[in-house]
């Protein structure tokens, strides 16, 4: 079953920023070691700054980039955070295809 992976925060849960912020970095690494890597990785809100130079994730971004795996930031989300030049792995995309990613998913997971 294909899925796609939805992440908004630099963070995974609430609490401590610290531990929040590794969580997110060693769900994203764990999906570099599972045979079954999603199709599409949507990056929203602050997410968007984990597509950004200088991101912990950055390495693991990029392998699943090469891997197959669909990188994409919300261009509007990239504009806000005045990003644009300062992206370092996959591409800008727009709310409709978002919107079409998550309506022909499988399986839309939020970590």
């Amino acid at each position: 079953m294909a899925y796609d992976v939805v992440i908004k925060s630099t963070e995974m849960g609430t609490g401590d920023e610290a531990l929040t912020q590794n969580l997110m970095n060693a769900y994203i690494h764990s999906l570099t070691e599972t045979d079954k890597k999603p199709k599409n990785i949507i990056f929203y809100a602050e997410g968007v700054k984990l597509t950004a130079k200088g991101s912990e994730a950055l390495d693991d971004l990029k392998e699943l980039d090469k891997a197959g795996v669909n990188i994409l930031s919300c261009g509007i989300c990239v504009d806000y955070f005045e990003l644009t030049d300062k992206l370092a792995v996959g591409g800008n995309t727009t709310m409709g295809e978002v919107v079409d990613i998550m309506a022909s998913s499988d399986n839309v997971v939020y970590p």
